[in-house]
């Protein structure tokens, strides 16, 4: 057993260097460089589903094909459908046979009242017989409306000129409603998703022109303009969504890598990498300092986030060395292995 007076310092004579990698404290420059990238996509993009279940007996398109608005993309077989609009078409025609000879009834029974021949009654009852029919018509109407449109729904069409850009199904394989069938990228024009950085959102507004490099094309510059500024960022310390219209150049395709530099002025003051703090929630944010083969927590005030880095502020020195594996399971006075 371990005596109450023994120190953690001495308890972990005997016990084996954990091995850790470190990195040193840098100084913020007073100008530093934000770098953000995305990838191109199609500013319309569709994925498209059927709303019933069924087989799929058509697809007659492609990865990689381009297809017109409208144009035939699935047709399932459901055994269903087809049986219960021709009942519903059978149901319209009988209550319109039905309707026409009321009809003819109700004006012999009109003709009949006038000249005192049937009463007042009599009459009415045919014309109640009438007008019930003339409801069940037009529910059996709507009823043939509704099986129709379900037929249709066993149709994709192309809601848009586009390129086929997945297919999750092949003919003959079961598809239930709701699941995607077909992933389409409009034609026309380009955009981008980039991921700010809460402390650099305020630079960006609805239709503020922006310069854009391809990064793989020799950082090839681009314009574009902010369409969308994202409201919600994830949580404290989040990005947060920017969409980038970009403007018809020549080259643009969907797929490609676009960069966005923005410069930040970060004034003087240290930074270590995000990993190297450790916060177990009692809101007193430290980093392990390694001094002559041991650890020592060293209690830090964290400001920005600029890239990779976060600013803090504590008693560090530029040069320190600090832990950025395994902070969780280090203990103060630890010994320790540098990994180099």
């Amino acid at each position: 057993m371990t005596g109450c007076g023994q120190s953690t310092h001495a308890q972990g004579e005997g016990a084996p260097a954990r091995a850790v990698r470190v990195v040193e404290v840098s100084v913020l420059d007073s100008a530093r460089e934000v770098r953000v990238s995305g990838i191109t996509r199609a500013g319309r993009r569709a994925t498209l589903a059927f709303l019933v279940s069924g087989t799929l007996i058509e697809r007659p398109v492609e990865l990689g094909q381009t297809v017109a608005a409208g144009e035939l993309i699935g047709r399932l077989s459901s055994p269903e459908l087809r049986p219960a609009v021709a009942s519903a078409e059978a149901r319209v025609r009988e209550l319109e046979t039905r309707l026409q000879q009321l009809g003819r009834d109700l004006e012999r029974a009109e003709d009949l009242h006038g000249r005192g021949l049937i009463s007042q009654e009599d009459m009415e009852r045919v014309r109640t017989d009438r007008d019930a029919t003339l409801a069940l018509r037009d529910l059996a109407v709507a009823s043939l409306s509704e099986a129709r449109n379900r037929l249709d729904e066993a149709t994709l069409r192309a809601p848009f000129d586009a390129t086929v850009d997945e297919a999750f199904f092949e003919i003959g394989e079961f598809v239930g409603a709701g699941q995607p069938v077909v992933r389409l990228s409009g034609a026309g024009d380009l955009e981008v998703e980039l991921e700010i950085p809460e402390s650099l959102i305020d630079r960006f507004a609805p239709g503020q022109a922006v310069t854009l490099s391809l990064f793989f094309l020799g950082s090839r510059e681009v314009r574009g303009y902010v369409d969308h500024v994202g409201d919600a960022g994830g949580g404290p310390g989040g990005l947060f969504p920017v969409q980038i219209r970009l403007a018809d150049e020549p080259g643009l395709r969907p797929g490609l890598t676009v960069e966005l530099v923005l410069p930040v002025e970060t004034g003087t003051g240290m930074a270590v990498p995000l990993g190297a703090v450790l916060d177990p929630g009692t809101g007193r944010p430290r980093v392990f300092r390694v001094t002559d083969g041991r650890v020592d927590p060293v209690f830090v005030s964290v400001g920005k986030l600029f890239g990779d880095l976060v600013a803090v502020d504590g008693p560090l020195a530029p040069g320190d060395e600090v832990v950025v594996t395994g902070l969780s399971s280090l203990t103060p006075g630890q010994r320790v292995e540098v990994l180099r």
